[in-house]
């Protein structure tokens, strides 16, 4: 049995690692690596009246990092191609810009390195307050953290 090596919860939060779910690798295979990592989230992730907005993405080899926002929440997810399919190994917050973090969850430092310097660059472009949002994964801004179950009470 192979064994993962854990990122750091204070620098990410895993959220999902997936092994053969639902995406076709024939899909995967002829899409560009942006729009199958769209794809894969939005399957994953994608709730009626509650789409994931996916971007921007980038690719390095077989490693990718996606911004994400879905409502008021946000993050970051760290994504691996295996077997012509993308996974999601991980979803975390800012820690996801910090190359140790990455070299951490078994990405090659040079590869880490080019995903962060891409990130940043396609990060450029988008509005603060969605910058914001990327980075609220797990952290006790997360609105996730504040959602509260309702009860019955009778």
């Amino acid at each position: 049995m192979k064994t993962r090596e854990r990122i750091p919860s204070a620098a990410a939060v895993m959220c999902a690692l997936l092994i053969g779910s639902g995406t076709s690798g024939a899909f995967a295979q002829k899409a560009d690596p942006a729009t199958a990592i769209k794809q894969r989230i939005g399957q994953t992730y994608d709730r009626p009246g509650h789409k994931v907005d996916t971007a921007p993405v980038v690719v390095v080899g077989d490693y990718g990092l996606a911004d994400w926002t879905q409502g008021p929440k946000g993050g970051r997810a760290l994504l691996r191609k295996a077997n012509g399919a993308w996974e999601i190994m991980a979803c975390g917050g800012d820690g996801f810009k910090d190359a140790k973090v990455l070299k951490d969850a078994g990405i090659p430092d040079a590869t880490a390195q080019q995903l962060i310097a891409q990130l940043n660059q396609a990060e450029r472009s988008v509005a603060p307050e969605r910058i914001r949002q990327f980075g609220l994964f797990g952290t006790a801004d997360d609105p996730r953290m504040h959602e509260h179950p309702t009860h019955d009470h009778q």
